[in-house]
């Protein structure tokens, strides 16, 4: 087994099988990679017979039924009861158990198939959802400084352990606004909230600036059009990501941030760095914007 991270098509094989899935379905796997919207519902259940076909001749089914499990859920395409649970039986953590030496990275990959699995489990078609983006070290998985998913969100309670959590991750769940809850975190350094269908987070920003070292925002593959002038407020952010949104242009309270460094900006609207971020500069490479603050 080669996977250089915790994620699916972080494995040699899987990201074989994904290429060729991808290549079936008439989709480059690098384009689908730089943007996962590529790939769509009616594409993938159009090629749906044939899919389950190759993943059936591949030699590891769990892979097939990984790569298969992610397409599902970015699609939000129909899931036949059968295949439901042939995923969930592949994404069991008994197939691994013992398997890694590095503690942090085994706590990381558990964690990961638990999230991917109760996804699976409540799966609708028509519903996007999406595995978990990690972003974290082992060390911060271990020593419970990470919150992922929707039903850790809501157990969690107004205790000492709030104070402990310094990233929250909420990628991939459906979810049309900001969680309340998120406020409760005041030490937090990072939220993340990809592939969601956020469309308007006028609101949440407001109540954000509460989180004195929140430095990281992710809000990738979501509906934005545009981000609120309160987010000029969040004097801690070091860096914002909307790649794949529908913004086209940034609002003028960026530049009261004297700690932003990075604006991450691939797939919207926003081909340069705006006038008013002094000391900025456009990478069209990567379509990033890097500010020389500090």
């Amino acid at each position: 087994m080669t996977r250089s991270a915790v994620g699916i098509l972080d494995d040699d094989e899987e990201a074989d099988i994904a290429g060729f899935m991808l290549e079936a379905c008439g989709i480059v796997s690098t384009d689908f990679l730089a943007n996962e919207r590529l790939l769509t519902r009616e594409n993938f259940e159009k090629n749906y017979s044939v899919l389950v076909k190759m993943a059936e001749n591949r030699g590891s089914r769990r892979s097939s039924c990984f790569v298969l499990g992610y397409f599902t859920l970015l699609t939000g395409a129909e899931i036949f009861e059968k295949m439901r649970q042939k995923i969930l039986n592949a994404a069991k953590w008994e197939h691994e158990e013992g398997y890694w030496h590095d503690k942090g990275f085994a706590l990381k990959r558990k964690v990961y198939l638990e999230d991917f699995s109760e996804k699976i489990r409540i799966h609708k078609a028509g519903t996007k959802l999406h595995p978990a983006i990690f972003k974290y070290s082992g060390k911060e998985i271990l020593e419970s400084k990470v919150l992922i998913g929707i039903s850790n969100l809501q157990n969690s309670n107004e205790t000492r352990e709030n104070s402990d959590i310094e990233h929250v991750n909420l990628d991939g769940w459906n979810l049309k606004s900001i969680p309340k809850k998120i406020y409760n975190f005041k030490n937090l350094k990072s939220i993340s909230l990809e592939f969601n269908q956020i469309s308007d987070i006028d609101d949440e920003i407001s109540n954000l600036t509460s989180l004195k070292s929140l430095k990281y925002l992710s809000l990738d593959y979501n509906q934005l059009e545009s981000l609120p002038e309160s987010i000029g407020n969040i004097s801690s952010l070091k860096s914002i990501s909307i790649i794949h949104n529908n913004v086209k242009r940034l609002p003028i309270s960026l530049k009261k941030l004297k700690n932003l460094k990075y604006i991450y900006v691939r797939g919207t609207g926003i081909k340069r760095a705006p006038t008013f971020l002094k000391s900025s500069m456009f990478n069209s490479f990567n379509e990033t914007i890097y500010l020389k603050n500090g």
